[in-house]
């Protein structure tokens, strides 16, 4: 009888909960501001998307999460997107002190957004991370034991320095070499921990003074260590037509983490939106369109999973 009332009451808690809402979290900098979508019926499933690098607030810079949340909705499971530290609404009560954040802020950002929906009523918490929110998405499953899995979602598989090599390499070679080889020397002296003073007009965006404390931060992590530190069960999804993150980087995941499901969907983007071209004039529309849907493959690969736990 007991049992019985309980679960009547957590039912009634969840339809109560149901719909969108704003909620928000007190952290170190400030308050973290994200939205909670949960389904009309209720869900005994929360699952927390964690975005991708640089400033993307909780929709996503197309859509891409928002649309996400709602194919989870329709599948029946709650989600939880957020702006992160010092983008959107969860800004910095100190301007100032954006620029002393660290990857492990972010990391524990996460972990604390879990332990949230746990609070909240829900059963199973699932963390999605979509790029570098993939990272930071092993990495929070580790600190937080309310976490029953975790999805990757175009997840790097090497470390960041190697990543960001293959992707400038792609953008400046070989018209641009000496500009490439800046790049390179700049990022080795941020991986050995050392700031860099002057750099060329052209990497101002990238290697600006007020980021290169998190790019020293996040420059000591390989995706493959963490990944195999993660005892939950893991999604690896990643697209065939991602000029970001290629299709290898989930095979160099799965190989680190051999228990992980892997999916590669044929013509999806790193936006999660599908395209036929391959190169980056094909792909704008993906980036930029926020009225382009998700890849509907992606959104069958997430909530089979989730349904399968």
């Amino acid at each position: 009888m007991k049992r019985l009332l309980a679960a009547i009451l957590l039912l009634a808690a969840a339809n109560a909960a149901a719909g969108e809402k704003s909620v928000s979290l007190e952290r170190d900098f400030g308050t973290l501001r994200g939205t909670l979508l949960t389904p009309e019926a209720g869900s005994g499933t929360a699952a927390l998307i964690i975005a991708g690098s640089g400033p993307t607030p909780r929709n996503g810079n197309a859509n891409n999460y928002l649309y996400l949340a709602q194919a989870l909705e329709k599948a029946g499971v709650a989600s939880l997107r957020y702006d992160k530290r010092g983008i959107g609404a969860s800004l910095f009560d100190d301007p100032a002190k954006m620029s002393d954040a660290v990857l492990e802020d972010f990391i524990g950002d996460a972990a604390a957004w879990a332990e949230f929906l746990a609070g909240e009523g829900f059963r199973r918490i699932v963390l999605i991370g979509h790029s570098e929110g993939a990272l930071i998405a092993f990495c929070a499953a580790q600190q937080a034991p309310e976490v029953d899995a975790v999805i990757s979602l175009a997840g790097a598989g090497y470390p960041l320095d190697e990543v960001l090599q293959l992707q400038l390499a792609a953008q400046l070679a070989p018209d641009n070499m000496a500009l490439l080889l800046q790049a390179n020397a700049i990022t080795a002296s941020l991986k050995r921990g050392e700031r860099v003073e002057s750099y060329p007009p052209q990497l101002e965006a990238l290697f600006h003074p007020s980021v290169q404390t998190f790019w020293i931060s996040s420059l000591r992590y390989d995706p493959r260590t963490e990944i195999r530190k993660v005892t939950v069960p893991v999604l690896l999804v990643n697209g065939d037509n991602d000029l970001q993150v290629p299709p290898d980087n989930a095979e160099a995941l799965a190989k680190a983490q051999p228990r992980a499901r892997k999916i590669i969907i044929r013509g999806m983007t790193h936006p999660l939106k599908k395209a036929a071209g391959r190169t980056p004039a094909d792909q704008m529309a993906a980036y930029g369109d926020s009225t382009l849907p998700l890849d509907p493959d992606l959104a069958a690969a997430v909530t089979e999973f989730i349904e399968s736990l």
